[in-house]
C-alpha cells in the first residue's frame, strides 16, 4: 500500500489533517500525520531527523511526505536528501519574508520587514531563535536541490497583507512578487519541481481539503512527471464547505 507522511504547521498540530487525511485514505493512501519538534529548540537538522524517526516508528517503507508552512518546508529539505521519496509537498511553507523583493527599493524593504519582524518578536527568545533559523535556510537553494519529485502548493487568495501596517504591506507585496519569481525561475530550470496555484488563504488543507487531496493524488499517479507552473481554477464554499474551528 501506498504510504505519505503528513506535518502540520509551525506551532500547530498533526489534526490540522483530519479534512484531507481520510480523502488520500479513500483513495488508498496509508496517512500517518504528526507533530513537529518544538520551536523553542528548534534546528532544520532536528526537524529533518524527527521526520526520519516517525517513518521508521510508524514502520513506514518510503512514503510520500507532505507538509504545510513550516511542515512544507521540512519536506522539501527531506526531498533533497531522499531520492527515493515517491513525492514531497509543500503546502504554502516560506520563510522570512525579507527578500527578494519586486518592484520596490530593496534594501528599503528588507529594513521595514527586519523591524517589524523584531517588534513581534521582541523579549521572546523562542520566536527570536527560531527567526534566526529561518534567516539561515535559502528555500530556493532548497527547491533546487530537490532529489525526488517536490510539488510547492502557494497560496493566492489570503489577505494577509491588509493586516499589516501600510508601510510592511506594501514590503510584504513586494517580496510575495520577488519570491513569486524566483521560484518560476527555479522550476523553470529543477526538473523535479513543480508548482501549483490555490485561491485559498494560508491553511489551505482545512479551506479547500478536496484540492490538497487531488493534487496529491495526482502527482502520485502521474509516475512523477513535474507538472510545472500548473494553475487551478478558483475552488468555491460550494463545493468545499469551511471547516469546524480547529
Amino acid at each position: 500500500m501506498a504510504e505519505i507522511l503528513l506535518l502540520p504547521g509551525g506551532g500547530r498540530r498533526s489534526t490540522d489533517w483530519r479534512l484531507a487525511a481520510p480523502l488520500l485514505e479513500a483513495a488508498g493512501l496509508r496517512t500517518v500525520a504528526v507533530d513537529l519538534p518544538d520551536l523553542g529548540s528548534w534546528s532544520w537538522a532536528g526537524a529533518v531527523e524527527s521526520v526520519g524517526e516517525a517513518i521508521n516508528d510508524h514502520g513506514m517503507e518510503h512514503p510520500a511526505v507532505a507538509g504545510h508552512s513550516l511542515g512544507g518546508i521540512v519536506a522539501a529539505l527531506w526531498a533533497s536528501e531522499h531520492p527515493e521519496c515517491p513525492l514531497v509537498v509543500n503546502l504554502d511553507g516560506h520563510t522570512n519574508p525579507t527578500g527578494p523583493f519586486d518592484g520596490v527599493d530593496p534594501v528599503g524593504a528588507e529594513h521595514t520587514m527586519r523591524a517589524f519582524l523584531a517588534e513581534q518578536t521582541a523579549g521572546d527568545q523562542e520566536m527570536t531563535h527560531f527567526i534566526a533559523q529561518m534567516d539561515a535556510l535559502d528555500l530556493i537553494a532548497v527547491y533546487r536541490a530537490a532529489r525526488c519529485p517536490l510539488l510547492v502548493v502557494s497560496s493566492s487568495g489570503s489577505d494577509l497583507s491588509a493586516m499589516l501596517p501600510p508601510a510592511v504591506s506594501v514590503a510584504f507585496d513586494a517580496y510575495v512578487r520577488g519570491f513569486a519569481r524566483e521560484l518560476e525561475t527555479a522550476a523553470a530550470h529543477t526538473p523535479l519541481l513543480s508548482l501549483a496555484d490555490l485561491t485559498t488563504g494560508h491553511d489551505m488543507h482545512l479551506e479547500a481539503p478536496h484540492e490538497v487531496a487531488r493534487l496529491i493524488l495526482g502527482h502520485l499517479s502521474s509516475g512523477h512527471r513535474p507538472t510545472r507552473n500548473r494553475r487551478l481554477p478558483p475552488t468555491t464554499a460550494e463545493d468545499h464547505p469551511a471547516p469546524a474551528s480547529a
